[in-house]
This record gives structure tokens, sequence and C-alpha cells, in this order.
């Protein structure tokens, strides 16, 4: 990865942890894709229109927003072993183990999600144990 992508990509998760996505006119609806969408290819049309009309997300996308919400809940997760192992080191460790395990498994999706997403769809970043857990503590 060049210094662009790791600028690109930095900026990208510092957005995400900001909520500058989830703040979106759209979030939680449905994106409208009208034929005159410049960004849509013509012979793609009909079939964004039939997923449209019939209530159907892609796969890649409904992927995406179930690797998302993951996320979210082990980080919410995170938090609350970050603040009970402050109060009690000993019976946090294996809280922490389990919160490992958890981040690999996570990983492996997003791994799984970036190999599969269509060509100029923005990837997932991995996370980091190290990084997670010193903005947990935080």
């Amino acid at each position: 990865m060049d210094w662009v992508e790791q600028v690109a990509e930095e900026r990208i998760r510092q957005a995400q942890q900001r909520g500058a996505f989830t703040r979106s006119p759209y979030h939680g609806r449905r994106v409208r894709l009208e034929p005159e969408n410049p960004h849509l290819p013509r012979a793609w049309w009909a079939a964004f229109h039939l997923l449209e009309i019939n209530n159907f997300t892609p796969t890649w996308i409904w992927r995406r927003q179930q690797i998302e919400k993951a996320i979210a809940a082990w980080r919410a997760h995170l938090h609350r072993v970050a603040a009970f192992e402050a109060t009690n080191a000993a019976d946090a460790t294996a809280a922490r183990e389990r919160l490992r395990s958890q981040l690999n498994e996570i990983n492996r999706h997003i791994r799984d999600y970036n190999l599969s997403r269509p060509f100029g769809s923005p990837p997932l970043a991995l996370l980091h144990w190290q990084e997670e857990w010193a903005r947990a503590q935080g």
C-alpha cells in the first residue's frame, strides 16, 4: 500500500469514527438509482431497477452492512471490557482473549468481503488489536 492509499484509509477511518457516514441523509434508506444517474452504466439500469422496485439489496452491500454492525457491536463490548479491566484486571484477561478471537473472525469476514466486492467500491480496512485496545482505554 503506497502512502496515498494509507492517507486515504486513515482519513476514511477517522471519518467513520466521527460518524460522518452515518449522518448522511440516505443513512438507513435506499438510494434511488434513476436512469439518469451518470455513475450507473446504461447496461446495468434494468438490473438496478428490478432490485429497487422489489426492495432487494445487492449481496455485497448487505455483507458490508453486516460487517459494519459486527464491528460496532465488537467495539461497544471492547469499551465495556476496557472499563471493567480498570477495576478488575485479573478477570478481564479471558474477556480480552475472547475479544481478540472475535477480532480475528471479523477481520476474516473483512478480507472475504474485500475480495468479493465490485471493482470501484471502497474496501473495508482491517482492524488492529493494539490500535483498538488503546482507543478503548483512551
